[in-house]
């Protein structure tokens, strides 16, 4: 009797525990097989990763290493709940990841902030895995380092654009155009595909014969050429040339963005001159 008091008592404890004890494993392989996480990374979880490299693929010299057994756990994370899709994202990949373990190294490309339908962000040779967004946090977490020009999207590009606008009318006769960021070695860390695809719009509308300049000089009239010359939290300089092969004229045009009261002012200097405050 005393026996039967003791089962009854004891093995629906045993039953809960051993539920509590498998029930992350059981989810774990629900999520699986609803593509909601996969399990192509739990090499970094179960062996030792000596470290993550991430190098930007627009800027060599930006290259930084993640050695940190916390950091590493946390790229592992959000990679593991990245759904594994059929074909690679269309734009050109931000960062190389090289995951190592020993001797052996895993290459990843990764496309910040890509979104597209069906698409993985984060792929190598052999499959694709669309990532969540929060893997650009972590990353940008790591980089206590890099200080990014306060709204950099708004005044890098619209500093272009307000330059095109004002000199649209000579560059629509006939011209085709290329801007060329490629040489703008202080921002090329913070240009992403995804803002590139976006600013090309904005470049069709203010001038349809515009496009950027990737490595086919010779397929234009006109190139226009973005130089950074310097930003801290209230000021972004840009230096703009335009250089017209057609009349062989070369104007540079010095951009100030001073901001003021939440709102950027967006200042062009006249042709070749020099602002007295520059």
């Amino acid at each position: 009797m005393r026996n039967s008091k003791f089962l009854t008592i004891v093995l629906p404890l045993v039953l809960v525990s051993s539920m509590m004890l498998s029930g992350c494993s059981f989810i774990d392989n629900i999520e699986v097989k609803m593509n909601l996480k996969n399990q192509q990374f739990d090499y970094i979880k179960q062996n030792k990763v000596d470290k993550i490299i991430i190098q930007s693929v627009r800027d060599s010299g930006f290259r930084f290493v993640v050695n940190d057994p916390k950091a590493i756990d946390d790229i592992y994370k959000i990679l593991s709940d990245g759904s594994e899709v059929s074909k690679k994202s269309s734009l050109d990949p931000d960062y190389i990841f090289e995951v190592c373990t020993g001797d052996e190294v895993r290459k990843y490309q990764y496309v910040v902030g890509a979104n597209e339908h069906g698409t993985g962000n984060f792929y190598d040779d052999d499959k694709a895995f669309s990532v969540p967004k929060n893997l650009e946090n972590t990353i940008m977490q790591n980089l206590s380092f890099i200080r990014k020009p306060r709204d950099f999207n708004y005044i890098y590009y619209q500093s272009i654009l307000k330059v095109i606008d004002k000199k649209k009318d000579s560059l629509s006769n006939g011209n085709k155009v290329g801007v060329n960021i490629s040489g703008d070695t202080d921002c090329l860390k913070y240009i992403f595909s995804v803002d590139l695809e976006d600013f090309k719009k904005s470049l069709n509308k203010t001038l349809p014969s515009v496009d950027l300049v990737n490595n086919n000089y010779e397929d234009f009239d006109t190139i226009i050429k973005v130089k950074n010359r310097g930003y801290n939290s209230t000021v972004f300089k840009t230096l703009i040339t335009v250089d017209n092969k057609k009349d062989n004229s070369f104007e540079s045009y010095y951009v100030t963005a001073e901001y003021n009261y939440k709102d950027w002012d967006i200042k062009i200097s006249e042709p070749n001159k020099v602002p007295q405050d520059w």
